[in-house]
């Protein structure tokens, strides 16, 4: 790494903590998480040159990942294997509206309808934009929309949650308990493990999921782990809050400024109607409101958990909500594209 680069990085790193102490200090919903993403945005906006470097970010989403396994305890794996069915019907309502706003972001942008299709459908940044390009479509408005719509959902959701007052009496069970360096340090070591698996195997989100799953199914088990204190949970938000922020740059939005307000738009119908379809879920399913909507919520699933995680909510129901749309995201997108499509072209 030259040393020009090296400055980068920690130019990317120091706004990232002045934003996320900024915020903290003003008390906001998720403070170093959208703090960092957006004096990181900001900076890259306004011609800094700040940037993020994805391995520390891999890194840290296993903290996170950690974090969120230790909330899979016994008694909640056994109530969330009686809800195979709702996490499949709020994982498929989600992806279906999605794929119901494209042709409207088709017409609306005059954008083909790959490129349509792929920027509507929540899913990876680059997964998306690669998909769309394979099938004809252009992957920069993918790529920005896609981007949009984690960053909106991660600035807006908090803060939106915050003004309702929707809270949870679930305690942050990582903090509560001890924190062991020396167990967690192997934590890491194979929840890190498990997440080069998954990428390898093609798993979108793999270095939070690899982690998580080996969090998760220890502590299912009945093993004790260590706790992740809240100085290290906050350096892991703002990383992932500098990294967001950092693909924000003047060369990524001025050629796409048309594309821009019509990718904004879509953001907050997806928003709009996936929140409607979480409450009929809820009340539906007799589940608690808040934990519903940031599972169906159209954001990352690191994100939208963090966000449970310090609201009180139930993070092991988000978190597998959101486990369950990556996956039919990946088997689904693609064929459920061609078959439109096809019948489209016959037509």
């Amino acid at each position: 790494m030259t040393a020009a680069k090296a400055l980068r990085l920690l130019l990317g790193l120091a706004l990232g903590g002045l934003g996320g102490a900024a915020f903290a200090a003003l008390h906001l919903p998720l403070p170093w998480l959208i703090g960092s993403l957006v004096a990181v945005a900001a900076g890259r906006l306004s011609g800094l040159p700040a940037e993020a470097d994805p391995r520390l970010r891999n890194l840290f989403l296993g903290i996170i990942g950690i974090a969120l396994g230790l909330y899979f305890t016994p008694a909640t794996a056994a109530v969330l294997g009686a809800k195979a069915g709702l996490l499949l019907l709020a994982a498929i309502v989600t992806l279906a509206m999605g794929a119901a706003l494209a042709p409207l972001l088709a017409k609306r942008a005059r954008v083909d309808m790959a490129t349509a299709w792929f920027s509507s459908i929540p899913g990876g940044v680059a997964d998306m934009a690669m998909l769309a390009e394979s099938y004809g479509g252009r992957p920069a408005p993918v790529a920005l929309a896609q981007l949009l719509r984690v960053c909106s959902v991660v600035v807006l959701v908090p803060n939106l949650f915050a003004l309702a007052g929707l809270k949870g009496d679930v305690p942050q069970v990582a903090t509560i308990l001890p924190f062991q360096p020396g167990i967690l340090a192997l934590q890491v070591a194979g929840g890190l493990a498990a997440g080069f698996l998954l990428v390898r195997l093609g798993v979108r989100a793999g270095w939070m999921l690899g982690p998580l799953a080996v969090t998760a199914a220890l502590t299912a088990s009945g093993v004790t782990l260590s706790g992740i204190p809240a100085w290290l949970s906050a350096v892991a938000q703002v990383v992932l809050g500098a990294s967001l922020g950092a693909a924000f740059g003047r060369e990524t939005i001025r050629p796409l400024r048309r594309f821009l307000p019509h990718a904004v738009m879509q953001v907050f119908l997806l928003m709009a109607g996936c929140a409607v379809a979480a409450g009929l879920m809820a009340w539906l399913f007799q589940e608690p409101l808040g934990a519903m909507i940031l599972g169906t919520a159209p954001g990352g699933v690191a994100e939208m958990s963090l966000t449970g995680k310090v609201l009180g909510m139930d993070v092991a129901l988000i978190v597998t909500l959101h486990v369950t749309r990556i996956f039919l995201v990946t088997v689904l997108t693609p064929p459920v594209f061609r078959l439109l499509h096809h019948r489209k072209g016959r037509e």
